[in-house]
């Protein structure tokens, strides 16, 4: 009898079952492609970090805007700690950091998918740190650069440093905070600039008081503990990135070693082949009396070895197909126009003897759908889903497969059986390879657990949505939503 078009709606709960029993699930789509390159890891990993420094500045752009807002709204400072704000200078800093913030951002965002992204995304990374030593030394002469400890601020960018850059390099950005803390202080002693402070009363040393001599072992100190912090940092970073270099390198063995035994036994299993059809042959030119009458305990036997082969045999194209779906070194098959009404009758027709078998009926309501896909993916998919339907119905059962168009363009497939269903906690996992669940496994032993798993990577290749809709004992809805297409030489939608 023809089918409604609702047909992925669950039939009506039996005595004691309940809605909330039905569970939905959707297979997760592959992200759509964007049209741009991959960017190479390293490149891909100085992008984050410059993305980093900015999601860090950001807090520093905060603080100083409190800390100007401070100054300006109380110009006298706090009568508690004896502190002033720091006013217009303090507020400007923060303006200029955050311009630079959403420069540097944009700048990342225009240069994605670009095939120098590496060298801009360092050279964006460098100016972000030239930029900012700079900034901060405004920031170290306007607290004190010798009657604080704002200079231990140089630090942070050092420690960063040795993390994210080779010893070299981090020693360069130290070299850099030692040239411009050297020269604010030597500006400030020589009287070019003078050393402003952020004290409401003045400090127990004055720099009108301070002694040359006390002043450079101050300087001095700063650097004697920079080049401490510096040293000791990039030995722990170095070190670390050498251990992180040795995993790398050790799974990339493990790779190349997993894809090389997955080529080997790809090639065995091809070689199998030939010899499992040949024994299914053979055993069907015994069962058909070819060689003479067979005893019923020869017979019996015969027909063991017949099916097994077969089930074998059913496996090894499985996981030919699948190899086949996921293979990266050959070409894309090409999309043509495919009328899947067309596709759903050969599946059923191709398991109306196994569902006769077992007196399952299929009932088919198929109306002209047309899509763009691959031919052959597409036939897998409903191959496998109308082979499930039957295998985990029960004797007797029903199956029911239905096709139509969709007003937009496209197509939906659907395919229900009211069999053993598919527990609400397994149904993420339906989908990986020669996985089965506890009642499938007791339901049917013939199974290779890769049906599914080749449905998942057909769908994710031809930009088909897969959704399943199930209940334990009560059966299986499983809808594919095919992208738009239209007859040969007609408009595609």
């Amino acid at each position: 009898m023809p089918l409604s078009r609702d047909l992925p709606t669950p039939p009506a709960a039996a005595p004691g079952d309940t809605e909330a029993a039905w569970t939905e699930y959707r297979l997760p789509r592959a992200q759509p492609p964007d049209g741009k390159e991959p960017a190479p890891p390293d490149a891909t990993m100085l992008a984050s970090n410059a993305r980093w420094f900015c999601r860090l500045r950001w807090i520093v752009v905060a603080v100083l805007s409190a800390y100007g807002t401070f100054g300006l709204l109380r110009p006298e400072g706090c009568i508690l700690t004896g502190i002033r704000g720091g006013g217009v200078w303090a507020l400007a800093v923060a303006a200029a950091l955050a311009g630079l913030n959403l420069a540097y951002l944009g700048f990342l965002r225009a240069t994605e998918g670009s095939s120098r992204r590496a060298a801009l995304a360092t050279a964006c990374l460098w100016t972000q740190i030239v930029l900012d030593l700079v900034l901060l030394t405004v920031v170290v002469h306007h607290l004190g650069s010798l009657e604080t400890f704002a200079p231990m601020m140089y630090l942070f960018h050092i420690v960063l440093a040795c993390i994210f850059f080779s010893s070299l390099r981090s020693l360069a950005v130290t070299a850099i905070a030692w040239t411009l803390y050297l020269a604010c202080v030597a500006a400030e002693l020589a009287g070019v600039v003078a050393p402003p402070t952020h004290f409401a009363a003045p400090p127990a040393v004055s720099r009108a008081a301070l002694p040359l001599a006390t002043g450079l072992v101050q300087a001095g100190s700063v650097l004697f503990i920079s080049a401490t912090v510096w040293f000791l940092t990039s030995r722990i970073a170095g070190a670390l990135r050498q251990r992180e270099e040795e995993l790398a390198v050790s799974n990339r063995r493990l790779l190349a070693a997993t894809e090389e035994r997955a080529r080997h036994l790809l090639r065995t299993t091809h070689q199998l082949k030939a010899p499992f059809a040949a024994i299914h042959a053979q055993t069907q030119v015994l069962l058909g009396g070819y060689c003479g009458t067979l005893s019923e305990d020869v017979r019996s036997t015969v027909e063991q070895i017949a099916a097994r082969a077969a089930s074998l045999s059913r496996q090894i194209q499985q996981m030919l197909q699948l190899a086949n779906l996921r293979s990266a070194a050959q070409q894309p098959p090409p999309r043509v126009a495919v009328e899947l009404a067309a596709v759903a009758a050969a599946a059923v027709a191709a398991h109306q003897p196994a569902a006769a078998r077992r007196g399952i009926t299929i009932e088919a309501a198929l109306e002209t759908a047309w899509t763009t896909a691959v031919a052959d993916h597409a036939a897998m998919l409903l191959d496998n889903l109308v082979a499930n339907a039957v295998n985990y119905s029960h004797e007797g059962g029903t199956v029911e497969v239905s096709c139509s168009p969709r007003p937009g363009g496209g197509a939906t497939v659907a395919v229900r059986d009211r069999g053993i269903g598919i527990p609400a906690e397994k149904l993420p996992r339906v989908f990986d390879d020669f996985f089965r669940t506890t009642e499938a496994a007791s339901h049917n032993r013939n199974s290779t657990g890769l049906g599914l798993a080749i449905v998942r990577q057909a769908a994710l290749a031809g930009d088909i949505d897969v959704s399943i809709r199930t209940a334990p004992a009560a059966g299986t809805v499983v809808t594919l939503t095919f992208p738009p297409g239209a007859p040969p030489g007609g408009p595609i939608p």
